[in-house]
């Protein structure tokens, strides 16, 4: 997979660099027309919040009404290619509509900015079904519940039901619920971070629809630029 396009805020301190908030845009032309956006902080050193979009415009070929839904990010708060009992955990966590944006389909009702969609979602530390070591997700697969009313479908976390379209949506849902077009997701730590840079070390993935399609970023910390803008900088990532 291919990043497009990322754009990232740290600090600097001679050649070294400390990433404290994120974004990353994720497309690959593997997939046209298929893209998210996601964006990473730390308000605490122990709580990562993520807001999560599906910035889609069409549907590749072989992606329907479930495919087209953004259902999971994940990501590895560890050593890169090595998970153990003592890396950083997902220990809990919320999940809200995002500004703008609202739940389309959902059978209990409709739901604006800010409700609590938790009920819909889980988290997970372990790689399974395609997703990193840590994730956040709408699937059922591996994930425990972060609890939270049932507010559409047969049962809690049964994605892709629950996860995020783009506004419009590329598809029909045909039925499906979901949110259009951003969640925000709070997960608390067991470990305090000091920085964002696992993101740079161990990449990030999204997933859409159950397992119809990934597309990760594994960012090239040769290709940044560094902009010095006061107490921050600008980070520009090339094509990988």
């Amino acid at each position: 997979m291919r990043c497009m396009s990322c754009i990232v805020l740290g600090l600097a301190i001679g050649l070294s660099w400390s990433v404290s908030a994120a974004v990353f845009v994720f497309s690959d032309p593997g997939l046209p027309g298929l893209s998210a956006e996601a964006e990473f902080s730390l308000p605490t050193p122990d709580t990562l919040v993520i807001r999560l979009s599906n910035t889609s415009t069409a549907a590749p070929g072989g992606i329907d009404n479930a495919g087209q839904i953004l259902t999971g990010i994940s990501f590895d708060l560890g050593v890169p290619g090595y998970d153990c009992d003592c890396d950083p955990m997902i220990l809990d966590g919320t999940v809200v509509i995002g500004p703008g944006s609202a739940s389309i389909n959902f059978n209990t009702g409709s739901y604006g900015p800010g409700y609590d969609v938790s009920g819909e979602w889980g988290y997970g530390n372990t790689d399974g079904t395609g997703a990193l070591a840590n994730f956040a997700s709408s699937n059922a697969a591996v994930a425990t519940p972060f609890g939270g009313p049932n507010l559409d479908g047969p049962s809690s976390v049964d994605g892709p039901q629950g996860g995020v379209v783009a506004s419009p949506p590329v598809v029909a849902l045909g039925g499906l619920g979901a949110i259009s077009n951003e969640v925000i997701i709070t997960l608390s730590l067991s470990e305090a971070l000091a920085n964002l840079d696992f993101l740079y070390q161990n990449g990030v993935r999204v997933e859409f629809g159950s397992d119809a399609a990934f597309i990760t970023i594994v960012p090239e910390p040769a290709g940044v630029a560094l902009m010095a803008l006061g107490g921050t900088l600008l980070v520009s990532r090339r094509r990988r």
